[in-house]
């Protein structure tokens, strides 16, 4: 009887402290565990770690993209082999952007999330008027994309989605577009020093 007595209070420390150390984070308890015992199993794909961590959303948000995909409106990301990639999302580093804890899944706010790791990019006194308001994506995909600099259509087309207006210098557009000149070629996207983004 003696002995109970002293092994419940050791027994029950010792889950206290087993519990009081276990996270939410299931790659903290995988490192803990892989560093107290041998022989634990590896933890299941990205995939259903992010399934596990965001629910219901989770769910939502990719059987809309198959829906889409299904329905040819949409290419599935991972067929996209020519293009670009965002480097986070390449390297499956979700939590470079994501907050699974959060409901809204980003670690800032979407007009502030770009600017913690591309700083300084955008110069001068003239800004376009989506950077202007931080909207990116007006622009860009967060993932990937079949177009360079993660565009939601060519550098030929992407301008004209949302300047379909008659230009000023008409005449002059028409020429340089007939000697496949793209807008960059002249125009900063993001802005400058001079009115109309003018290189």
């Amino acid at each position: 009887m003696k002995r109970l007595l002293i092994l419940f209070p050791l027994v029950c420390g010792s889950l206290l402290l087993a519990f009081a150390g276990c996270s939410n984070d299931p790659l903290i308890n995988q490192k803990r565990l892989t560093n107290v015992f041998d022989g634990v199993p590896d933890l299941p794909p990205l995939e259903q770690l992010c399934k596990d961590n965001m629910g219901d959303i989770f769910n939502t948000y990719y059987e809309e993209r198959l829906a889409e995909a299904a329905a040819g409106s949409v290419e599935e990301e991972k067929t996209v082999v020519v293009g670009s990639s965002h480097p986070p999302y390449a390297e499956k580093n979700c939590q470079g952007c994501h907050d699974f804890k959060k409901k809204n899944l980003l670690l800032y706010p979407a007009d502030q999330l770009c600017e913690t790791c591309h700083v300084g990019f955008v110069k001068g006194k003239y800004i376009h008027g989506p950077v202007s308001v931080r909207d990116c994506l007006a622009c860009h995909l967060p993932h990937s994309s079949k177009n360079k600099s993660l565009l939601q259509e060519s550098v030929s087309e992407i301008c004209s989605k949302c300047h379909q207006e008659e230009r000023l210098a008409s005449k002059m557009h028409k020429l340089v577009m007939k000697h496949n000149m793209e807008c960059v070629n002249c125009h900063d996207a993001h802005g400058g020093d001079t009115p109309y983004f003018l290189k």
